[in-house]
This record gives structure tokens, sequence and C-alpha cells, in this order.
């Protein structure tokens, strides 16, 4: 394998930079990191619940490399937690959950489903449903809706009918989907069409004990 060839812990978390993984590792107890071609993975325990943070670069492509090696390692529950730009820009600032997501037909997602069927993607409802819930019941901004996965993050001006776009959201959804576990997305809405960037690192640094506990939470026996 490319980056990993050991056992790792059931529950992951995904997110685009090394250095968002390393912030997010401060609130639990490491065991082990791994820093290999550029990813980054923090083993560890938060509330004795196992649990791993990966980076996992820009882009579908990349995130499906590391997906693929941590799935194959064991990862059974996925969670990325990243950024996203808003469509209208009165969201920039708010969490969103993907329930869906769209793309061109001919973007690096074509790759994994050859033809001409396009698959629905979509996260696990019960980890999405539970994480809307889990947000609101401690006064987080959070919403709901559907995503653009572009593969150009200079060219999304076209866009218009989802509520955000990412680069990364609808691969973990496919090859989720492929390999049978779970997964669900929570992206930061950190700029309004690419514009206008917000800090979005201090989100990450108020929320990260609550994301280590919402994944600490999950009954891997259900």
């Amino acid at each position: 394998m490319l980056v990993l060839n050991e056992k790792i812990p059931e529950k992951v978390i995904l997110v685009e930079e090394p250095e968002i993984a390393d912030l997010i590792s401060r609130y639990m107890k490491v065991v082990k990191t791994i820093r290999s071609r550029g990813y980054t993975i923090h083993i560890g325990l938060y509330n004795n619940s196992p649990v791993a943070i990966s980076s996992h670069g820009v882009g579908g492509p990349s995130l499906a490399l590391i997906l693929e090696e941590l799935i194959q390692n064991g990862a059974k529950v996925i969670l990325r937690y990243g950024t996203a730009g808003a469509i209208e820009c009165s969201n920039v600032g708010k969490y969103l959950i993907p329930l869906g997501v769209s793309h061109h037909t001919q973007s690096s997602l074509y790759q994994r489903i050859r033809g001409d069927i396009i698959p629905s993607l979509f996260p696990d409802l019960e980890l999405a449903f539970g994480l809307y819930k889990f947000l609101k019941e401690r006064r987080r901004n959070v919403i709901y809706g559907s995503i653009f996965q572009s593969d150009d993050f200079y060219a999304e001006s076209h866009i218009t009918n989802d509520d955000a776009i990412d680069m990364e959201t609808g691969t973990l959804f496919l090859i989720s989907r492929l390999k049978k576990v779970r997964a669900v997305s929570l992206v930061i809405l950190a700029n309004c069409k690419g514009k206008d960037w917000i800090d979005y690192e201090s989100i990450y640094s108020a929320d990260a004990p609550l994301i280590l506990q919402y994944m600490s939470n999950i009954d891997l026996s259900e």
C-alpha cells in the first residue's frame, strides 16, 4: 500500500489538511502518528473510544487514495470534516450536512462507474440525522442540502442549483457505498463562491472536541 499498512480504528475523521489533523489530534490521546506521501494520520483514543484522524488532501482523487487504504485497514464509520463554498452568501459561516451530491457526467467520479448510469450519492442517513441533531442540540448553526463536487476550484461560477460546492464529498459517498462502509460529510461553509473566506480554522479549534465526542458516541454494534 502507498500510505498505510496496519490496522486502524473503525471510526475515522477525514480532514483536508495535515495541519487540521494535527489541530484536532490535540484533543485526543494520540498513540501513533503516521506521516507519509503528504498524508498525516493520528491514531488514538477519545473518551476511551478508538479513533483515527487522517488528512485527505485536495480533491476527489487524493481523498480516494487514502480512503481506500483506510477502509482496507479497518475503517467502517467515516466522517469528512471539511470546508465548502456556499452558493448563497448568507450561509457563509454555517455548517452544511450534504444529503446528496451532483457533478458533471464525466468528472473524476466517472472513472469509478463507467457508462451511462450516474449513481445517486448520499450519506448514511442515520449518521447524517444523528450529526444534525447532535449539533442542533449544542446550538451550532447547521443546515442540510445538496452539494456539487467540482474538479476545478477556479471554474465553478456556473454552479447555481446546489447549496454548496466542494471537491471531495461525492468521492466519499461513492467509495463508501461501493465498499459497504458508513460515511457522512460535515462542511464548514467557509467562503461564498470562492471569495470572501472566513477564518475557518477558528471553527475547527472551537468544535474539534464536539466532533470527537460525536464520533466516540457512535455505537458500532448497531
